[in-house]
């Protein structure tokens, strides 16, 4: 009997299978607008990424892990679809003062992808700002999304670009990061408690940053 229901389940569930319509996540138009889609990384473009990345200069140190999330059940009131994403969490001390640490978050899951600090959204190439006047003409690098606990207060959040690219130099991997603020400053004057938050940056300083890839 058991064996019927095993069989059973194993037909159901590759029956709901065969019915969810696989797209590339980043050959779709925008992902997210066919309901019950997968949206999945089929070209293995996150894996380059994943992994701990470290910047240091004198006694600033910023260290980024990414992990990936395949499948994650995305469902709001107007969307519900699967997808990869790419996810990760951060460290920043300067002069020996660590200002935010998040890596112990990247283990947490979340029913929200954004509940993560950092979270791909779309892939860039050479010619979006911030221009990358040495990516080749076909390379890819990789917007994500970028916030942290003490500014998830911010109406909307700050508005930035954290902008990803892996590359070789001399036999080991580094990632550039390329982080910069695209708003106009109202961000400051509006918070979800209420009081103007008078800020528009993060603990990280906005700038560009080479990080070496961790064994």
């Amino acid at each position: 009997m058991k064996k019927y229901i095993y069989l059973i389940l194993v037909l159901i569930s590759l029956n709901i299978f065969a019915q969810t319509p696989i797209i590339g996540i980043y050959e779709a138009e925008y992902y997210g607008g066919v309901a019950g889609a997968y949206y999945k990384d089929i070209g293995g473009f996150h894996n380059q990424y994943v992994g701990t990345w470290v910047y240091t200069n004198s006694n600033t140190t910023f260290k980024i892990t990414f992990v990936k999330k395949n499948s994650f059940h995305v469902t709001n009131d107007v969307r519900d679809y699967y997808a990869d994403f790419l996810i990760g969490e951060f460290q920043y001390i300067d002069n020996g003062v660590e200002k935010v640490n998040t890596l112990s978050y990247i283990n947490q899951s979340h029913s929200n992808i954004f509940d993560y600090n950092l979270v791909s959204v779309v892939p860039y190439d050479k010619s979006i700002y911030p221009l990358c006047p040495e990516c080749s003409e076909n390379e890819l690098r990789l917007l994500m999304r970028f916030n942290e606990p003490s500014r998830r207060n911010i109406w909307g959040g700050i508005s930035n670009k954290f902008v990803i690219r892996r590359f070789m130099q001399n036999g080991q991997e580094k990632l550039k990061v390329q982080f910069v603020y695209t708003g106009n400053g109202l961000e400051s004057l509006n918070t979800i408690d209420g009081p103007p938050a008078n800020v528009n940056s993060f603990s990280v300083p906005y700038g560009e940053y080479i990080l070496v890839k961790q064994p």
